[in-house]
């Protein structure tokens, strides 16, 4: 089974994340970071993982214009979609996930869930800072990726 992790990421977590799920995974995967790299052709993988993390509401522009541009392909594909976010009201978290991608995708997903959240004061200019300190409320670099979800997203990819 060959699968690409396509993904999107400004500080790291998506990435990191990636990274997780990628060890967790079976066959031959390939990480892309969409804002990095060009993504190959998604013919040769059988598995399409798309992921990026929220920042104020909204999933990154790189990975929303990839999913646009290549959307009849993508669901032609056994895909699963991921977010990496932090807020403390579960519901608005799916909120979150289900506002991130196109509908049609997330309902065909294989597996869909938030990995949870890590924020690098040190990557992090000055208004970033401001705005995670006064909107989620942590003063401090902290990881919380959730590495139950990730390998129960895995166990779905891999079946």
């Amino acid at each position: 089974m060959k699968s690409v992790i396509i993904y999107a990421t400004k500080y790291g977590a998506a990435e990191k994340a990636a990274n997780m799920l990628k060890e967790k995974l079976k066959g031959q995967v390939t990480m892309v970071n969409l804002t990095k790299e060009k993504v190959p052709s998604l013919e040769e993988y059988d598995n399409v993982i798309l992921g990026g993390s929220i920042y104020v509401g909204k999933i990154q522009k790189q990975l929303t214009n990839y999913i646009k541009a290549n959307l009849p392909e993508l669901l032609k594909k056994r895909t699963g979609l991921f977010i990496c976010a932090a807020l403390n009201e579960p519901e608005k978290l799916i909120k979150e996930l289900s506002d991130a991608f196109p509908e049609e995708l997330a309902n065909k997903a294989v597996a869909k869930e938030v990995f949870g959240y890590e924020f690098s004061f040190e990557k992090m200019g000055f208004i970033d800072k401001m705005m995670t300190k006064s909107i989620v409320g942590i003063k401090s670099s902290i990881s919380s990726l959730e590495k139950e979800t990730i390998e129960k997203f895995a166990e779905a990819m891999n079946s």
